[in-house]
């Protein structure tokens, strides 16, 4: 079991989603307790700060299933059988609209925390002086404000143009609940308040890792300015988090990288803002009370036999399967030349530290998965099911998922929201967009060096392999669209995977080339070929059959209806899909809208 570092408690009774309707009116809020009784003190007024904590506790933040079909990294599987739920299948075509299956969740799901900071931040503005010259008070008002600008954030990312509705209060008349929509500057000037008080005011780090602090503000602070492409603006933010310190983070390097996305690595020295779960607690609670510790992610997301499924069973689609099979490795780093369970290297078998890590593929024998040899011994990859997810599955301490909460439905794995390699490669694109590609390089190079990958573009370092040009187009990685395509389509995909809050779909829609990525891998046509595996210590081997992804023409296609992936996206997707309009339930109940 993982070590539980302060595991939050919520404490503070509320409906567990945001009905942004009359609601509120219909019946007595339990949390507005008079001001003059319930903010007496710092243990109260920490309490509602818990609160806020609890309902980013609801996996509908990071919505992981519906935003990773949504984008080019996942399929819904059973797509590839040819046997979807009708429910899900909207997410993948780009058919959904704002009534679809459970579209507003996310939508509630922001709101509701929003609604509680404005609880808290009220509490604390009614304060009398002496409890506002508290260095407790700034941290908790810093803590609350960071919170709701940080949501207002994903949700102008993500809606309707960015005209979302600001909520700076918590209601308490129809017409402040139904408020209409904001202007796209207006929502930034508003939440980039928020994230600036938060920056200004909060320490670089909490004891409590859980909680934000001013690396989390300059973290979206500086994503924000990069959104806008005010890129000088953004870099600053991105030199601090990397530079400074006093935020006390760092790449996993060396062996450590090994901890990515395991129990084990939870809270890093890479990590920025992680959610915070464990299924030591709350035990009773049922699954799908979005306030429990824990979610769901994982039965969304590991291999059937290990307590994957349901209709929003997702798997990783054939072209970031294929990209990480073809990674070039760095045959200098020791790392590489370490012999798998089948006797050969990483370098023989192209199976790089990265893809170990992110994903299983058949032909990984360098990995243990689930508590078996390799991914091969433990998992028949049948099904057209050619590699898996690993970011939120507990594939590192159990055999199958049901062995952690009692129930594959239940996992205590922290989510990670940003980390610092994150940063690298934003800074990366900055540099990239103002001409600076020496220093693009350098991020990226950085980024890969520690996962003992080909380093690109000119030699810098003779200890290191590099490629100098583009393998395809052999442009050289000098060149300013040759790295971009670089940076956009594999360092970024392969480096972040499902992480945080729809990163996918926000980088390709403010690239503006979401309708043409889907049409570039529509046009790609895979198929299925069989792989031998090391079955056992003295070197059997036994075979998995319709298990290995390939480009050239086998008997068996990837999709049993003969489709090639994301066709449906590539007819479907423009302009008007660029943000997810507001929900129904909104729109219903929301009488200026």
């Amino acid at each position: 079991m993982k070590i539980f570092k302060k595991k939050l408690i919520v404490l503070i009774v509320i409906t567990s989603v945001l009905q942004s309707c009359s609601d509120y009116l219909d019946q007595t809020n339990p949390n507005e307790a008079s001001t003059d009784t319930y903010w007496s003190n710092f243990e109260q007024s920490d309490a509602s700060l818990t609160g806020v904590y609890g309902a980013m506790l609801d996996t509908f933040i990071t919505n992981t299933w519906s935003e990773a079909i949504r984008s080019d990294l996942g399929i819904v599987s059973a797509l590839r059988t040819n046997n979807p739920n009708a429910r899900v299948v909207p997410y993948y075509s780009h058919t959904y609209n704002s009534g679809s299956f459970n579209f507003d969740r996310q939508w509630n799901a922001f709101y509701q925390v929003i609604f509680r900071a404005n609880q808290l931040i009220t509490g604390l503005e009614d304060m009398d002086d002496t409890l506002k010259s508290d260095g407790r008070w700034t941290e908790q008002m810093g803590q609350a404000r960071l919170l709701r600008g940080m949501c207002h954030f994903y949700l102008h990312a993500l809606y309707n143009n960015g005209e979302i509705i600001i909520r700076d209060k918590v209601p308490a008349t129809t017409e402040e609940i139904s408020k209409p929509t904001s202007t796209s500057a207006e929502v930034i000037t508003f939440f980039r308040s928020d994230l600036k008080y938060a920056y200004d005011n909060l320490p670089h780090a909490f004891e409590e890792k859980s909680r934000v602090d001013k690396g989390v503000a300059a973290t979206i602070l500086g994503t924000s300015h990069l959104y806008e492409e005010e890129y000088d603006q953004a870099i600053d933010y991105f030199n601090d988090v990397i530079n400074n310190g006093a935020y006390g983070y760092a790449l996993l390097t060396g062996e450590d990288v090994k901890l990515m996305y395991t129990s084990a690595g939870e809270f890093s020295s890479e990590s920025i803002f992680e959610i915070n779960y464990s299924v030591a607690l709350k035990v009773e609670e049922s699954q799908w009370y979005e306030e429990s510790f824990n979610h769901r992610n994982a039965r969304y997301s590991a291999p059937n036999g290990r307590g994957g499924g349901g209709p929003e069973h997702t798997v990783v689609s054939a072209w970031l399967t294929e990209a990480y099979s073809t990674e070039s490795l760095d045959p200098l780093d020791a790392r590489n030349t370490v012999i798998g369970y089948n006797g050969r290297d990483r370098v023989a078998d192209n199976i790089s530290l990265r893809a170990s890590s992110m994903v299983a593929l058949v032909n990984d024998e360098h990995t243990e998965y689930y508590q078996s040899p390799t991914a091969a011994i433990r998992e028949s990859f049948n099904r057209q099911k050619i590699s898996f997810f690993k970011q939120h599955t507990n594939h590192d301490i159990t055999d199958r998922e049901h062995n952690v909460g009692g129930t594959p439905w239940k996992s205590g794995k922290n989510v990670i929201i940003n980390r610092l390699a994150d940063v690298y490669l934003m800074r990366a694109e900055c540099n990239l967009e103002t001409g600076n590609i020496t220093d693009a390089l350098s991020d990226i190079n950085t980024i890969r060096a520690r996962w003992g990958l080909a380093l690109l573009g000119p030699v810098v370092d003779a200890s290191k392999t590099y490629i100098v040009n583009d393998p395809v187009t052999n442009s050289p990685y000098t060149d300013e669209n040759t790295l971009r395509y670089q940076l956009r389509h594999v360092e970024r995909p392969l480096e972040l995977n499902v992480q945080g809050i729809s990163v996918r779909n926000i980088d390709l829609r403010r690239w503006g080339n979401a309708q043409a990525r889907f049409a570039e891998l529509a046009e790609i046509k895979y198929y299925l070929d069989n792989y031998t595996y090391t079955s056992n210590t003295s070197g059997g081997t036994k075979k998995r059959n319709n298990s290995l992804l390939t480009r050239t023409v086998t008997s068996k296609e990837l999709y049993s209806t003969g489709k090639n992936e994301f066709e449906d996206a590539a007819q479907n997707y423009n302009e008007t899909r660029d943000y997810l309009p507001i929900p129904l339930s909104e729109t219903d109940n929301n009488t200026s809208i």
